[in-house]
């Protein structure tokens, strides 16, 4: 195992504090008081799974992706995936469009509604989080996002074998 980093001093204690860290975050968001707050802020009742599908579209950006796109945004196998939108479908919260380029293909794009329930959820996790680092420096709230967002490109890039960003 690697006791260096780049050449500067031995991180191997911070390391070891990073671990455990990281997967207790993980944790965080499956606890049920956070998941009771945030439905007591919400005005109806959201599956995770929805969010989940919902927010795969949204960063799509400008595209809508397809069932493939968010197989590969959610790390699940595309039939769990259509079987995913196909209930966000039933909501109304996305729709099904024919792939111009592609017949055989359909992309999904997000509806009204659809945006309206980002939104909500957007603004509750907003709450929530607000609650969370009440009294927290705002500087500290940045450089923990922009920590998180570091690392988080790190693993992407880790997990394209393109090895760790600096």
């Amino acid at each position: 195992m690697p006791t260096s980093h780049g050449g500067s001093a031995d991180l191997a204690p911070e390391l070891d504090r990073l671990d455990p860290a990281l997967l207790a975050i993980r944790s965080l968001v499956n606890r049920p008081a956070y998941r009771r707050r945030i439905r007591e802020l919400l005005p109806a009742r959201v599956e995770l799974t929805t969010v989940r599908v919902l927010r795969a579209v949204e960063r799509a950006g400008d595209t809508d992706p397809t069932i493939g796109d968010i197989a590969e945004a959610l790390v699940i196998d595309p039939s769990t995936a259509s079987r995913f939108v196909d209930r966000v479908v039933e909501r109304g919260e996305v729709e099904r469009r024919a792939c111009s380029a592609d017949r055989r293909r359909t992309r999904v794009g997000l509806t009204a509604a659809g945006r309206a329930t980002l939104a909500a959820v957007t603004e509750a996790r907003r709450t929530v989080l607000a609650e969370v680092t009440d009294g927290w420096d705002p500087a500290d709230v940045g450089a923990l996002a922009t920590l998180l967002e570091r690392l988080h490109e790190s693993f992407d890039a880790l997990g394209a074998g393109e090895g760790s960003p600096r």
